[in-house]
């Protein structure tokens, strides 16, 4: 009976990917930070990214277990950012991701790895500048935007079906509600920001999946120091929570959802007077799941911005003609 005990667990989570279900690999594109404050009026911001991921430990609740199926899921994710200032007040961002491989490796050695690779979504995101008081040293910008899941969605490989958590592309619409609040002092050196994103999936009807994302609430409190005319270092606190998942019939997907805090150490460096290069590490202080689910270990990321003022380019071009 207790030799059969572990060939049980792997054939519930083979059919029910769900429980395999973590932060680090679940479908779609995973939360890349981007430039919140608003470019100037025909200027574009170009930003590429780069992040990695790893989760390799279950979780049931708060604790750790021991659970010998999925030995580690890692991804390495490519990002695309284009920002656009229409007005001093109003701008439009582009995101595109792609990954490189989304993979589970196993723990029996007879079992062969899942991998996912291609386009994960895009999306579109309007931001408007609502409110800016230079005496307070304050500035408040909400956003609205949707993702669309362009990329590869039911993908296969040797005709099987890919789990859920590998898959490039989240296969679901998405619609982006999101505040930005800067909060500037005194002192030029020091920086404070606020970010607060709720995200809201639609249902996954598809040929291999019946399947609806948990709510997503994001919250961030970011402080930042300028060390000097170039270097920039930060501490962010963020809190991730995303609500259970659901199959047909309104059946909710018991090992999904979780909570989420990372301390999150941020260096940037500005050179070239229009390039920018940051780097930040995800580090999960508070970790929570519903059920049993491979916990996010840690995640790093990079990208670097480069910005052109249009309307400066027009000018100069005419000036030459």
């Amino acid at each position: 009976m207790i030799r059969l005990l572990p060939i049980c667990v792997f054939i519930i989570l083979f059919f029910d990917h769900s429980i395999a279900f973590g932060q680090c690999c679940s479908a779609g594109n995973p939360f890349f930070y981007s430039e919140q404050t608003n470019p100037g009026r025909k200027e574009l911001q170009v930003v590429a990214g780069y992040k990695y991921s790893i989760s390799d430990t279950y979780y049931e609740g708060s604790e750790k277990i021991s659970i010998d199926f999925v030995d580690k899921a890692y991804f390495n994710y490519l990002n695309l950012q284009l920002i656009y200032g229409l007005t001093p007040r109003i701008s439009l961002q582009t995101d595109l991701g792609y990954f490189l491989n989304k993979t589970e490796t196993y723990s029996l050695s007879d079992w062969q790895d899942s991998k996912g690779y291609g386009l994960g979504d895009a999306a579109l995101t309007i931001k408007y500048l609502a409110y800016k008081n230079f005496v307070r040293k304050i500035a408040i910008t909400p956003s609205i935007g949707m993702k669309f899941p362009i990329g590869v969605f039911d993908q296969e490989a040797d005709h099987v079906k890919l789990p859920i958590t590998v898959q490039p592309s989240s296969g679901s619409y998405k619609y982006l509600i999101n505040l930005y609040i800067n909060k500037s002092f005194k002192h030029p050196k020091w920086n404070l920001g606020f970010f607060g994103s709720f995200e809201y999936a639609q249902l996954i009807d598809s040929e291999n999946f019946y399947y609806k994302y948990g709510n997503m609430y994001l919250f961030s409190m970011l402080a930042s120091y300028k060390v000097s005319k170039a270097i920039n270092t930060g501490l962010e606190i963020r809190s991730e929570n995303r609500g259970k998942s659901k199959r047909k019939n309104e059946h909710i997907v018991e090992s999904s959802g979780y909570k989420i805090i990372y301390a999150i150490p941020h260096v940037s460096y500005s050179f070239a007077k229009k390039w920018f290069l940051a780097v930040n590490g995800d580090l999960p202080v508070y970790k929570y799941y519903n059920g049993i689910q491979l916990a996010n270990k840690f995640a790093m990321s990079a990208r670097i911005t480069y910005k052109i003022s249009c309307a400066r380019k027009l000018v100069n071009d005419l000036e030459i003609k």
